[in-house]
């Protein structure tokens, strides 16, 4: 075998090692798969938002990575995070929820359209199992997404953060081995720490979710309008920003189903 073999081989050889490792998209030939014309070859799940689905110009949001959305309590990421679900489910695929920050209501998730006999709910209390139950969930590939809904000590307290980082590095290659979609929720509104920086980093799409204003209708608050800002985007363009009407039944107007 000449020379340039022996190169093929070994190329062949590298690359087949780094697609068991992260996923067959972690190298591509040519150009990687981005959205054009409105269609995209990435996979991925829509958010049941269309403009948001426009937004992030492949669809929704994609599998096999992690995702972050930030914004504080009753901004509308949970409302998000739950349709989000209820689209992963489609063709009665699993999905999960670890409410790490106790803030799960299952009535709410039935309203938002989430099959609860498909849904799997993790109420661990301590930080260690709810990381361990993220990771082992993500390795085994039987869900189509998982949401984390983090509290905010993790980003603050020092033993929390360098756990959590060091899990969040982990994340990746087992992610894009199963396919699997992570979105992690939190409320954190700036300030750096370990935990904060590597979920940044392997984010391939950060989400920021807004309150604007509230719903009245006569006397009573029925919802609020929230703006979503598209603060990062390694698979479409970034920068881009919708506004949702999002009602406490579960029923989102305007640029949502």
């Amino acid at each position: 075998m000449g020379k340039k073999g022996r190169r093929k081989r070994q190329l062949d050889a590298a690359v087949a090692a780094i697609h068991r490792r992260f996923g067959p998209g972690a190298l591509v030939k040519g150009k990687p798969a981005r959205a054009v014309d409105g269609t995209s070859s990435v996979p991925h799940i829509p958010t049941g938002f269309p403009a948001l689905d426009r937004a992030l110009g492949i669809g929704g949001l994609p599998r096999g990575k992690l995702c972050e959305m930030v914004g504080p309590a009753t901004s509308g990421k949970t409302t998000l995070a739950l349709k989000f679900l209820a689209q992963a489910q489609a063709g009665k695929r699993q999905v999960g929820y670890i409410d790490q920050a106790l803030y799960f209501d299952p009535d709410y998730a039935y309203r938002c359209k989430v099959d609860l006999s498909r849904l799997v709910v993790g109420t661990v209390h301590d930080l260690r199992e709810a990381l361990a139950a993220t990771e082992a969930l993500a390795r085994n590939g039987g869900l189509s997404a998982l949401v984390f809904d983090a509290l905010d000590f993790l980003w603050t307290d020092a033993e929390a953060t360098a756990h959590m980082a060091a899990t969040l590095n982990r994340l990746p290659p087992a992610l894009a081995r199963s396919g699997m979609a992570l979105l992690v929720l939190h409320e954190s509104a700036g300030g750096s720490s370990p935990a904060l920086s590597a979920l940044a980093h392997h984010a391939a799409i950060r989400l920021q979710v807004v309150r604007e204003k509230w719903l009245q209708e006569q006397d009573d608050i029925r919802g609020y309008e929230a703006r979503v800002e598209v603060l990062k985007n390694r698979l479409g363009p970034a920068g881009r920003s919708v506004s949702l009407s999002i009602e406490f039944n579960g029923t989102v107007q305007g640029n949502g189903l």
